[in-house]
């Protein structure tokens, strides 16, 4: 009996010594908690919601200035336009008359002034579509590492570029502005995010970076398992990656909850297991893929629904399979269509957006990239 009365007793004392130390804790919070000037905090947080509607506001001004100048420009032009019809006029109306040759077919009518409605629209003329045939030589180059996989991506205002052991970023003269040096694995490709504001670089091993336009700030994004990773590409919501495997799976990020895991496409949904997605696009509600078949090395271009993974056409190139670790890419045009670079054979390809072949050229130097900046 007087056992366990001692034990109840070092039981007891167990227990005081154990409480005592939670019940000074509890005081302490209790205090840190009084002592808390909750103005403070919301100043705080405010001064951080203060920044980002700066930085929006900034975004949204910039985007304003663009468009301003894009519609001065092209007013410009189509102002030129009708000053040179009009001269030519002139000046055959000028030969006519001193010929004295003015025949009825000769004699034009004069359209009526028609002011549209719809004037501010700022329209996409045709007379600016890629012509491959009349594709200049390079204005402007730039020696290029021959150690990494030529990733590049631009936004509305940067070119960045993979030069082996730096990330360079570049302005639209080509002019160096920053170099970030790169202690990772190899950069297969990358891409530019508009809803994060910041570049997004995939690497074989070491996973999936985010980084700012500045190229101040890199983090590993942790929601993102580590895989070989090959290809990348967004939309406003989400982020499309493929793996570096026959049968390359497709993997769906959502950009807008911390890249949290949407959906996985797997082999005979995204390609077949004989074959390897090389690059991937994302382009107004579609995803163009660069698709290498390894049994009859042929490639090509297919574009799906980003929503369903619905194949919309398919385009194949009599492009050879090669051995090294270059790509064949895709690029995004303007209205809807697309720029394939075949690396083996060194040729561009301009398809249209119904999948059908408008124009192709060989091209020296070899291609390894391109995006539309």
């Amino acid at each position: 009996m007087n056992l366990c009365r001692d034990h109840l007793k070092v039981h007891v004392d167990l227990i005081n010594s154990r409480m005592n130390p939670l019940a000074d804790e509890i005081n302490t919070l209790d205090n840190q908690l009084s002592l808390l000037i909750v103005d403070e905090v919301i100043d705080k947080y405010r001064q951080k919601l203060d920044k980002w509607r700066h930085e929006c506001h900034a975004t949204v001004d910039r985007f304003y200035e663009e468009k301003c100048q894009e519609l001065q420009q092209r007013c410009v032009e189509k102002v030129g336009e009708k000053q040179k019809k009009i001269h030519q006029l002139k000046l055959k109306t000028n030969e006519l008359m001193r010929e004295q040759e003015a025949t009825h077919d000769d004699i034009f009518d004069a359209d009526p002034l028609i002011i549209n409605k719809n004037f501010v629209y700022i329209e996409q003329w045709t007379s600016n579509e890629l012509d491959l045939s009349t594709l200049s030589s390079p204005y402007r180059t730039l020696a290029c590492s021959q150690d990494s996989w030529a990733a590049t991506t631009s936004n509305n205002h940067f070119l960045l570029i993979d030069q082996c052991p730096n990330l360079c970023l570049y302005d639209k003269q080509l002019t160096l502005l920053k170099e970030y040096p790169w202690e990772y694995d190899s950069i297969p490709d990358m891409c530019w995010s508009s809803t994060l504001n910041s570049f997004i670089i995939i690497t074989n091993k070491n996973g999936v970076f985010l980084m700012n336009e500045n190229l101040t700030s890199l983090e590993c994004i942790q929601t993102i398992e580590k895989k070989r990773w090959l290809s990348c590409t967004c939309s406003d919501s989400t982020l499309f990656l493929t793996t570096n495997e026959s049968g390359s799976n497709i993997f769906q990020f959502n950009l807008l909850l911390s890249f949290h895991f949407m959906k996985q496409w797997k082999s005979s949904q995204s390609c077949n297991s004989d074959e390897l997605i090389n690059n991937i696009a994302y382009n107004n509600e579609t995803l163009a893929l660069i698709i290498e078949n390894r049994t009859n090395d042929k490639k090509r271009i297919e574009l799906r629904s980003s929503s369903t993974f619905d194949q919309l056409w398919s385009t194949t190139f009599n492009a050879s399979y090669r051995l090294e670790y270059w790509m064949d890419r895709v690029c995004v045009l303007k209205y809807n269509e697309w720029l394939v670079i075949d690396y083996g054979n060194s040729r561009l390809f301009h398809v249209s957006k119904d999948g059908q072949v408008k124009s192709k050229c060989s091209y020296k130097p070899t291609i390894n990239n391109a995006v539309l900046f």
